[in-house]
């Protein structure tokens, strides 16, 4: 007869304490450290990819779902297969994450409505049996999140056309094959402008105050590439 994973896990808790030397975390109890851990997987993936829902936040709320299932002890049938489920989804959203692959909208709609950071805050603070209850209540939410923020985002997947990814790819192994060529022969264009970089400099030297320098100028001015409406949230903490 086989043995279910929270069923081992139970197994494994009830045996006798093994001491743990980790100050910081022997500092909590264990019902305020669990939550903290939850929160602390949901923030993390809205962090990964800066939105509050994108490819990692599936896998991360199943991650925090998983813990709430061990603390308690395991979980409904309802709330078993949603996490289930989401662990799937979310290592699919992981991988093209990594990659930064196309999604296609099926996953949009699931994890924006269904396995969305308050979704899942919801179905682990609420019982197992209000779960269609926590679905239907954050989907709404998540509804008038976008009316509120429209024309911006909150949420970001990557590629919008299995077109742009495949012209991304392409546009990075061009980049990646066809270097600057030059020759040993004959100066760079920035081995060239060097005499001239150096004179500017030592002349701005020279005209400038004893004991003073010129200022530099900035490096990399170019526009931001913020996402959403989370990346700036979480700058100004």
């Amino acid at each position: 007869m086989s043995m279910s994973l929270f069923a081992a896990l139970s197994l494994l808790s009830s045996t006798a304490p093994v001491p743990s030397f980790a100050l910081l975390f022997d500092a909590f109890p264990w019902w305020i450290a669990a939550p903290l851990l939850q929160l602390g997987l949901l923030v993390a993936g809205m962090a990964l990819d800066e939105t509050y829902v994108n490819r990692t936040t599936v896998l991360a709320g199943a991650f925090a779902l998983a813990v709430h299932a061990m603390v308690a002890g395991g979980t409904g049938f309802m709330v078993g297969i949603y996490l289930d489920v989401g662990l799937v989804i979310g290592a699919y959203g992981l991988y093209a994450y990594v990659v930064d692959a196309y999604v296609d909208n099926w996953f949009r709609v699931v994890a924006y409505f269904v396995y969305s950071p308050l979704a899942v805050f919801l179905v682990i603070l609420l019982p197992d049996i209000a779960m269609p209850v926590a679905l239907v209540v954050a989907g709404y939410a998540n509804l008038q999140l976008m009316a509120y923020f429209a024309p911006n985002e909150p949420y970001y997947f990557g590629p919008e056309t299995p077109e742009a990814f495949e012209a991304a790819v392409a546009a990075a192994g061009t980049e990646a094959t066809d270097g600057p060529e030059t020759d040993g022969s004959q100066p760079t264009e920035a081995a060239a402008s060097a005499p001239e970089q150096t004179a500017y400099a030592n002349d701005a030297d020279a005209a400038a105050p004893s004991g003073t320098h010129p200022a530099a100028e900035p490096v990399g001015g170019g526009d931001s590439s913020e996402r959403g409406i989370l990346p700036e949230f979480m700058r100004r903490l």
